[in-house]
């Protein structure tokens, strides 16, 4: 009895040790997930005059794991540098269009107006994807909307252009899924729509994001146009990894 019941002590050790071992691969790897992980914070900005109103929301990208946050500060200072750029030529056109309205004597139309919003389409320890809608409204009637894209690699740590997204040498076969998959129900779009007049390009786990800026594809009135491809139908036309 006694040499079966030490052999039974050993067994239980060894188990222990097992499932020690076991919980601290589980905590390392859970770990490592967390400091990989992306947080997504929303920022707002608003300012009012008489002659200017500026609203603008816009994300903020931090991780706590070094390198990736260097991808987020990454993408955070070149988002901030275009809410700058957009707020700096508001007020430009601004002061030139009073001007002229006091050289002319005429009553200005104001006040000017900037609006922006964002999209995040795909934020991941490999890539982050946003877009922002940007409304302006400089003295006319109407408003326009203009779509700019902000795409980074994290594991290459440079900014995507849509040539970096995908294989433009299959810009044809390209083409044809981006019109198959372009709903214009009631028509009021005329022109087509193909990788050479696109505006920006976005992507997420499953689909790339083609938008057109509001008379590209059509009158004013028919707004942008926004295309869902599902990634598998580009799968041999895709430089993302």
């Amino acid at each position: 009895m006694v040499p079966v019941y030490i052999l039974r002590i050993e067994t239980e050790k060894e188990m222990m040790r097992n499932c020690t071992f076991i919980v601290v691969l589980l905590a390392l790897f859970f770990t490592g997930c967390e400091e990989a992980t992306i947080k997504v914070g929303k920022d707002f900005l608003s300012h009012k005059t008489n002659e200017f109103d500026i609203m603008i929301a816009y994300p903020v990208f931090t991780s706590q794991k070094a390198e990736v946050e260097q991808g987020c500060k990454a993408v955070n200072e070149a988002i901030s540098r275009l809410i700058d750029s957009l707020q700096n030529d508001l007020k430009a056109q601004l002061n030139e269009y009073l001007q002229k309205a006091r050289e002319m004597k005429e009553e200005p139309m104001i006040p000017f107006e900037l609006d922006v919003k964002d999209s995040v389409f795909m934020v991941d320890r490999h890539y982050i994807s946003v877009r922002l809608a940007v409304y302006t409204l400089t003295g006319g009637a109407n408003g326009l909307t203009e779509y700019y894209a902000v795409n980074y690699s994290l594991k290459d740590k440079k900014f995507l252009s849509p040539e970096g997204i995908l294989n433009y040498d299959k810009s044809v076969e390209i083409d044809k899924q981006i019109q198959r998959n372009f709903k214009n129900p009631e028509n009021c779009f005329s022109e087509v729509p193909t990788l050479a007049n696109v505006t920006t390009v976005n992507f997420s786990g499953n689909d790339i994001c083609f938008t057109y800026n509001p008379l590209v594809l059509g009158a004013h009135y028919c707004g942008a146009a926004e295309i869902f491809v599902p990634r598998m139908l580009l799968k041999g036309d895709l430089l993302l990894k």
